[in-house]
């Protein structure tokens, strides 16, 4: 446990879920293909940068269900504005969440034993 809470941290602050030292992104949006301390790939098959987006995609969702429910409950005489209100929050915060549900995917992804140096090896 004390393994996942750690490389899910990492993930989350930018660094390698691995070994905490390298950086996980050289532009806000864009992963490094490997890690500039340990060498490990960051996607070692394709299509492993869908659970980030996932993540992202689902709570940013939740974010819009909950923010839709209170919104109605709360003020219903002003929806149209609300729901302005509401869109643009949903926007911001699923730009600016993808960053680390990007690197919480790949904490997970050393849990399940997906990301390491081992399965890098063996792909080449």
């Amino acid at each position: 446990m004390k393994r996942f809470l750690l490389s899910v941290w990492r993930g989350l602050i930018g660094r390698c879920p691995l070994c905490g030292r390298g950086k996980l992104f050289y532009a806000y949006y864009k992963v490094r293909d490997r890690c500039d301390h340990c060498g490990v790939r960051f996607e070692p098959t394709s299509g492993q940068s869908t659970g980030g987006m996932a993540i992202n995609l689902v709570l940013t969702m939740f974010l819009g269900f909950v923010g839709g429910i209170l919104l109605v409950l709360r003020y219903p005489d002003s929806l149209f504005a609300g729901l302005a209100a509401l869109l643009a929050v949903m926007a911001v915060f699923h730009i600016v969440f993808y960053r680390f549900a990007r690197g919480f995917w790949l904490g997970i992804m050393v849990m399940t034993g997906d990301l390491s140096h081992d399965r890098d090896d063996e792909l080449g």
